[in-house]
């Protein structure tokens, strides 16, 4: 059985997110020691490249898929194009038997997730999270007041199984029946969000998906990364109007200040953006 863990990530002309998947595989190769494959495009390899960034060396495998569905989010106080929609394609993507999909975006410090390997379930879901500053945001409690439990769709496991293939083609016949699904659940129809999609699909499917044995901790877009190191994480964020500091080592966070770990990441990995 193979195993091995697969990113995406494909350029905008704002954010750099091919440089932070090769942060990313270089922090995956330190703490957990799996082979790791790269969903990009053309348009992000040639960019890396004008970097001296070889990518056939920081990944198994490069997949080249192009993509030219542009939507907008919000970073910070700016709202900039991204492109992710193509996580429903993971599974048909995939060249592992066994696979981990992660964000691009998690500071990897410790090796948490190699628990999940040579599991008895076919799929891992990530149900449990944590805010760095245990603040509460119902927006990763549920789809809307009293609705859907929110799932993340930053990190999950799967097998090339039934049951996996089940998920997937529910998770993309959502997608493209995002619109009604929105007024259904109760939700806005913009941005898709892969997280509102993985959560329809737990809720529909019915099925008692296991969670990873970790929760999940985040810090939000508007915290500033104060230290990053290889297995220490220094954040500091508003906490009841007051500025506050922690300090989080050998544990693995999602950071959603994508700009400031851009900058940071690129430093790790020693190319200049």
């Amino acid at each position: 059985m193979t195993q091995g863990i697969l990113l995406f990530a494909h350029n905008s002309e704002e954010v750099n997110y091919g440089v932070m998947a090769v942060w990313m595989s270089e922090r995956i190769a330190t703490h957990l020691g799996k082979p790791v494959s790269l969903v990009t495009d053309q348009y992000t390899i040639d960019s890396l490249k004008s970097m001296s960034v070889d990518v056939t060396k920081h990944f198994d495998q490069v997949i080249t898929k192009e993509y030219d569905v542009n939507q907008s989010r919000r970073l910070g106080d700016e709202y900039v194009p991204f492109k992710n929609l193509d996580r429903v394609d993971a599974y048909e993507l995939t060249p592992y038997d066994e696979t981990l999909v992660l964000d691009i975006d998690i500071s990897i410090m410790s090796d948490r997730l190699n628990l999940v390997w040579d599991n008895t379930e076919d799929m891992l879901i990530s149900d449990y999270s944590q805010d760095i500053f245990n603040r509460q945001h119902d927006e990763f409690e549920y789809l809307k007041d009293h609705g859907i439990k929110f799932q993340w769709a930053t990190e999950f496991y799967f097998k090339k199984s039934e049951l996996a293939e089940t998920f997937f083609n529910k998770c993309k016949s959502i997608k493209e029946n995002y619109e009604w699904y929105s007024i259904l659940y109760g939700f806005p129809n913009y941005p898709l969000r892969n997280d509102y999609v993985w959560s329809i699909a737990v809720h529909e499917l019915g099925y008692p998906f296991l969670t990873i044995p970790r929760k999940l901790r985040y810090s939000i877009d508007k915290d500033n990364i104060v230290q990053l190191d290889e297995d220490q994480l220094i954040i500091s964020g508003m906490v009841d109007k007051k500025n506050r500091v922690t300090r989080i080592t050998n544990q693995d966070v999602h950071i959603l200040n994508k700009f400031e770990l851009i900058v940071l990441s690129a430093i790790e990995v020693g190319v200049m953006l």
